[in-house]
């Protein structure tokens, strides 16, 4: 069922991008969960996903979805700029503004390296997350099983092109490759090897950040600093991106409670909304069981402080 209660957000990056975004559910919620979506995509991909969570905890949550740069309804960078993925981290922290009470942030695919690199510029923010819900999750570039490898190669090759004479063509050869893209998730849907949003993307930044994922890793000291947030990583074995094993990596370096959906490919949160959602919840529930331990500590210590005091 459709959400009703949505307000549309529109959010100013750090260096002025116009950040687009809807929050679903109340604007001053005692818990919000925050989505990132992966290259390709865009907020809306989350639809399926988002009505299951609404209807299940009744619209008492604050949901909020949103388009990263050059991708759907945001704003695009000037062309010689060269997105990167600490622009993303800084978005994210952006859109963070907008969450209330305990936030639970959701990824898919490579939004939880947009979510590593958050970790890495932002520790302490990071660390007070109330909770992590990583699908078809890898710290380092997806491995692309399914992809011929002269894609690989043909991604380099473009991003050799950036910012010099052959600027423009480098992004017709991204827009052509998108377009591919995008047909095929329109013919297999859910199953399609890659998901993809309702809009296509800017092809400089796709281009830029396809390289920055590329180069980027999930080191000992980031792994280190999610620890303490509670972690779920969910992926199907049948993944044809993200391999299981690469998302499995993931989770034993940040000490996730891990679950592998049989029969489902790359597009799980959309695929299996419900299986999704139910993971979702029990973040949340983790995260309502923190702030009850915590407030009976506060209270006890107050007990505490009063008590010393007595005459």
């Amino acid at each position: 069922m459709p959400i009703i209660d949505t307000s549309p957000l529109a959010m100013s990056s750090s260096d002025g991008l116009m950040l687009a975004g809807d929050r679903c559910g109340p604007s001053f919620a005692a818990a919000t969960v925050v989505y990132v979506h992966g290259l390709l995509c865009d907020g809306s991909w989350w639809q399926p996903l988002t009505e299951q969570v609404h209807d299940r905890l009744d619209g008492q949550i604050a949901q909020i979805v949103w388009d990263q740069r050059g991708h759907g309804r945001s704003g695009r960078p000037h062309r010689s700029v060269e997105t990167t993925l600490d622009h993303l981290a800084d978005d994210l922290d952006t859109v963070l503004t907008q969450a209330t009470g305990s936030v639970v942030l959701v990824t898919h695919s490579a939004g939880s390296m947009v979510a590593a690199a958050y970790a890495q510029r932002y520790p302490a923010r990071a660390a007070a997350l109330s909770g992590l819900v990583l699908f078809n999750a890898t710290g380092e570039f997806p491995e692309f099983p399914a992809l011929p490898r002269h894609f690989m190669t043909a991604a380099t090759r473009i991003k050799g092109l950036r910012h010099g004479k052959l600027d423009h063509v480098a992004a017709a050869a991204a827009s052509v490759a998108e377009r591919r893209f995008r047909r095929t998730a329109r013919r297999l849907g859910s199953k399609a090897p890659l998901a993809t949003g309702a809009r296509p993307g800017d092809p400089r930044v796709l281009t830029d950040l396809m390289h920055a994922y590329r180069h980027f890793y999930l080191n000992p000291a980031i792994a280190a600093g999610l620890r303490p947030v509670p972690s779920f990583v969910v992926t199907g074995d049948r993944d044809r991106v993200v391999s299981a094993t690469q998302s499995t990596r993931f989770a034993e370096k940040i000490w996730a409670d891990q679950q592998v959906v049989p029969g489902a490919g790359h597009s799980l949160p959309r695929s299996e909304p419900g299986i999704a959602a139910e993971v979702i919840v029990a973040a949340l529930d983790v995260a309502y069981r923190a702030d009850v331990d915590q407030l009976l500590l506060d209270q006890d210590g107050e007990l505490a402080t009063d008590t010393d005091g007595t005459p």
